[in-house]
């Protein structure tokens, strides 16, 4: 299946794709005939306003199209990156991966200390792509974020690096592990 047909399926149906702790997600994987004949329901239950898809950047659609395991690291990488002193089961060569681009991008200069990294990727996509996005992320997490509005002002070419340079870590992981 070539990419923009995986995008724009995923774009039509996020839940199908959606965390594995989300309720909502259970509750559509239940009605999964109801949502592939009213789509426009599952949309407004879940807060999507129905549009359609922009052309997909290739960062955003690596986390869009990434499997289960890609997103836990992408989010595991982003912790790291953003507080380094996090206690984290990743390897030591994720954890000096993380600590390079936090010198190279200094993100946690965007944050306040208890600030979830979460918001950087709230604050990097349009809000059409966060709301089918963020149904692949924990939904705790994911309210928390959606309750604050930090400003992120001048912030999007270092956003854009630090989301391009973790979409590429992930791909070459999931690369070097099935090419073992």
């Amino acid at each position: 299946m070539s990419d923009h047909l995986a995008w724009a399926q995923w774009w039509a149906s996020p839940w199908q794709s959606s965390h594995p702790d989300a309720s909502s997600a259970q509750a559509f994987h239940a009605m999964h005939a109801v949502c592939r004949s009213q789509p426009g329901l599952a949309c407004a239950a879940l807060g999507i306003e129905p549009c359609l898809p922009p052309a997909p950047l290739d960062t955003v659609l690596g986390l869009a199209l990434a499997s289960r395991e890609q997103i836990d690291l992408a989010m595991a990488l982003l912790d790291l990156t953003c507080h380094p002193y996090l206690d984290s089961p990743l390897c030591d060569e994720h954890r000096k991966w993380c600590e390079r681009l936090a010198k190279a991008l200094h993100p946690n200069a965007l944050l306040q200390p208890d600030d979830d990294p979460l918001q950087l990727l709230r604050a990097w996509v349009e809000p059409a792509v966060w709301q089918r996005l963020r149904l692949r992320l924990a939904p705790d997490r994911v309210l928390a974020v959606e309750k604050t509005h930090p400003l992120l002002d001048d912030a999007h070419g270092r956003l854009n690096t630090l989301w391009q340079a973790i979409v590429w870590r992930i791909a070459a992981t999931s690369s070097e592990l099935t090419h073992r």
